[in-house]
Formats: structure tokens, sequence, C-alpha cells
């Protein structure tokens, strides 16, 4: 049997893996502001991102969206930066990161640096419910990038791109 209309995915998503142990999230480190900050006026390493400013889906700047954007851990989670990680393997992906000078014993020095991992997303792209991409799979999420508008994603977006 083939599937040829449109149809609603209900899926229950649940998640059980093991999360090294941190201390509890505080304030932002001094670099992940710092290097936030930068990712606005310049084009992020990450490839995927190359427009600063922007919400990496709906293309939204805060002026359009009235309110702050905010930047995601692409790469290696916050939460993940004390696990074992192989930074070899994470130097494939993120050749441009200054690896001359990092220390495997500060992770947070790659883990809090947006310029090199960070993904810029408004609030719905990144907390919001069937939206967001701590609440969704990962290609259901980068889906909304691709999708014309007007396309009825969920009950809750229909989507939209804000196009420089």
């Amino acid at each position: 049997m083939s599937v040829t209309e449109t149809h609603d995915l209900k899926d229950t998503l649940t998640v059980e893996v093991e999360t090294p142990g941190h201390e509890k999230r505080g304030a932002a480190s001094a670099l992940f502001k710092q290097s936030k900050k930068a990712i606005f006026t310049n084009a992020p390493v990450l490839a995927l991102h190359p427009v600063p400013g922007r919400c990496f889906i709906c293309n939204a700047t805060e002026e359009e969206l009235g309110e702050p954007l905010e930047a995601h851990h692409f790469g290696i989670e916050w939460s993940f930066a004390n696990a074992p990680i192989d930074w070899e393997r994470v130097k494939t992906d993120f050749p441009d990161f200054a690896w001359d000078k990092f220390d495997p014993t500060k992770p947070m020095d790659f883990v809090d640096d947006m310029r090199v991992q960070g993904l810029l997303l408004c609030k719905k792209h990144h907390t919001g419910k069937d939206e967001g991409i701590h609440n969704l799979p990962f290609s259901l999420w980068l889906a909304q990038k691709y999708l014309k508008d007007g396309y009825k994603f969920s009950d809750l977006e229909v989507i939209h791109h804000d196009d420089e």
C-alpha cells in the first residue's frame, strides 16, 4: 500500500541516552556570549549556516521576529562537554577551529565557541513544540528549511521564510 495523499505523521518520541554528569547550567560563559555576538555580523565557520544574524531555518532576524535569536550548540551539545569525546573525529567536521591551541581537558573552549559550532535559531525553531531542534527528529526539523512557503508543516507552523 502506498501513501498518495497528505497525511499527519503522529509519533511518540521517547529518548533514553546516558548523559554525562555535569554542573547545573547557569549563566552563559563569556566565550558563549562573545562568540554568539560575533555570528550576528560575521558568517559562522559552520558552512551549513553562512548567513549571519538570521535564523538558520526561517531566515528571520531579531528585528523581524521581535525577539532575540538563540544560539544552538550544533556539534557537541553543552550537556555532552564532559563526555569522552573523540576530538580527532570532531576535527574532521570542524577544521577551521584553532585546534593547535585547543586543550582537550578544557572542552568548553570548543563547545561554547558559537563561531565554530553555533546555529542561530528563533525560539520556535530552537525549542518550540513540533518545530524546534530539541523536540523533533533531525530530518523532520531540517525539512522546515527546505519546504516552500505556505506549506502547512504542523498545526503550529505554516512554512514562511523571511528572505533578504
